[in-house]
């Protein structure tokens, strides 16, 4: 007959009996959280380990709360506010949401109300962001999960926002504010619809499904676009603070493109003919190579005034 496993509890491997500083009880084997000080002055981490419940941890945290890379399916029992960064990314989530006790009866309600650090849920089997946090004071990383929607995300993120590598087929529930980088690159998107206007960092929609760039933000740090099926880069941001990387499309002309870069222009790969646009400045090197036929630096430095070095 098999043993019964064992628990591998807090408290009998850690020698902690309060929460005064910095706890880190990752990679112990821990499957249980029982003996852990209800409140934490400092930072907390639990990652590396086979939780698959955070019952008996931490109610209150005052800086970090790691618990990635675990076996968790479900955030139930993880502090309403946490004042440093959050991670549960790399666990077997599937949603943010817990199960909230009352005299009423149980309910699905959100676990995290506001994070003041960044925010990681990824790496997980997340289909919903339903539970997320509304607020969070850093980064925002719901990457490789298998969203379908940004439907309940985050209203507010003060730094950058990465939903890459999910199934999205459209941006709609975008956060109302993103104050760094976007990323929403390896979905399924065939339309930039609903995404913001002016990104003040990088925004990254490559490898996706789109044949248009209607939607895409009108200003930005550096914008790529590539390996997609563009024709045209008609609707492309007209202010581009850094690179622009149209690489890899089914683009014949480039027609439509920002007057002025202020990094790398790359538009190789594509069915060009004709460097024919409406470019004027480009600050970094032009990238043209792998396209129907070469093109010389002469055509290249004819078309628009190019600071860089060219590249075919």
């Amino acid at each position: 007959m098999t043993k019964p496993v064992k628990p591998v509890t807090f408290a009998a491997v850690m020698d902690i009996v309060d929460g005064a500083a910095d706890i880190d009880c990752s990679n112990k084997g821990l499957t249980s959280l029982d003996g852990c000080p209800q409140k934490v002055k400092g930072h907390f981490n639990c990652s590396g380990n086979k939780l698959t419940t955070l019952e008996g941890g931490p109610e209150e945290v005052k800086g970090d709360y790691d618990c990635s890379n675990n076996k968790l399916t479900s955030l139930e029992y993880c502090p309403a506010f946490v004042m440093g960064d959050f991670s549960c990314a790399n666990n077997q989530l599937t949603t943010l949401q817990g199960e909230i006790y009352s005299t009423k009866g149980i309910k699905l309600a959100r676990c995290l109300e506001i994070v003041e650090g960044d925010f990681n849920c990824s790496g997980n089997q997340l289909t919903t962001l339903e539970g997320s946090p509304k607020i969070v004071a850093g980064d925002y990383d719901c990457s490789n999960n298998q969203l379908t929607s940004l439907e309940n995300c985050a209203v507010v993120i003060a730094g950058d926002f990465s939903c890459a590598g999910n199934q999205l087929v459209s941006l709609g529930g975008v956060p109302r504010q993103v104050a760094g980088s976007f990323d929403c690159s390896n979905n399924k998107l065939t339309t930039l619809k609903g995404s913001l206007k002016k990104v003040n960092g990088d925004f990254n929609c490559s490898g996706n499904e789109l044949t248009s760039l209607k939607g895409a933000p009108e200003e930005v740090k550096a914008f790529d676009c590539s390996n997609n099926h563009l024709t045209s880069l008609k609707r492309a941001p007209e202010k581009v603070r850094g690179n622009f990387d149209c690489s890899w499309n089914q683009m014949t002309s480039l027609k439509g493109g920002p007057e002025k870069v202020k990094g790398d222009f790359n538009c190789s790969g594509n069915q060009l003919t004709t460097l024919e646009c409406g470019m004027k400045k480009i600050s970094g090197d032009f990238i043209c190579a792998d396209n129907v036929i070469p093109f010389t630096e002469e055509q290249v430095r004819s078309t628009c005034q190019v600071k860089g070095n060219y590249i075919a």
